[in-house]
């Protein structure tokens, strides 16, 4: 989460714009609050009797916050750098297999950490194309 992190608030932010920043700033907020509602999903992982159900959506939401919070600031980026309609569709389609895997594996703790491992690290691979084809 923090590689696409540094990918999306470093790399392709035009640094150099004259801006007020409101929604940058604000959406920071936002990223913080979905790091800690990740942080409370994977404590819930430890209590036995815990609903499924409520810790799918709690992670769901988390991490929903999270990567809107993220490539909502694109507005901020460079020319060069602006997400198209196929980055927003190729973002949606990566949230969705994810959602979709995470609930197959929802009752295994092991099958949780690998979905978020393996989904966190699409969103970033994604990412990581989109800054190398827009910084050439």
């Amino acid at each position: 989460m923090f590689a696409s992190y540094v990918i999306l608030s470093d790399k392709l932010i035009n640094h150099h714009q004259i801006s007020e920043g409101f929604v940058l700033m604000y959406s920071h907020i936002a990223i913080v609050v979905s790091i800690l509602l990740s942080t409370v999903s994977l404590l819930y992982l430890q209590i036995k009797n815990v609903n499924k159900s409520f810790l799918f959506f709690l992670i769901i939401g988390s991490l929903g916050l999270y990567y809107f919070s993220l490539t909502i600031n694109q507005i901020y980026n460079k020319n060069t750098c602006k997400f198209a309609i196929r980055d927003f569709l190729t973002l949606i389609t990566i949230f969705s297999l994810g959602a979709v895997y995470l609930w197959l594996v929802i009752s295994s703790e092991l099958g949780i950490a690998i979905c978020l491992l393996i989904w966190n690290l699409v969103f970033f691979l994604d990412f990581l194309m989109k800054s190398k084809n827009s910084l050439k």
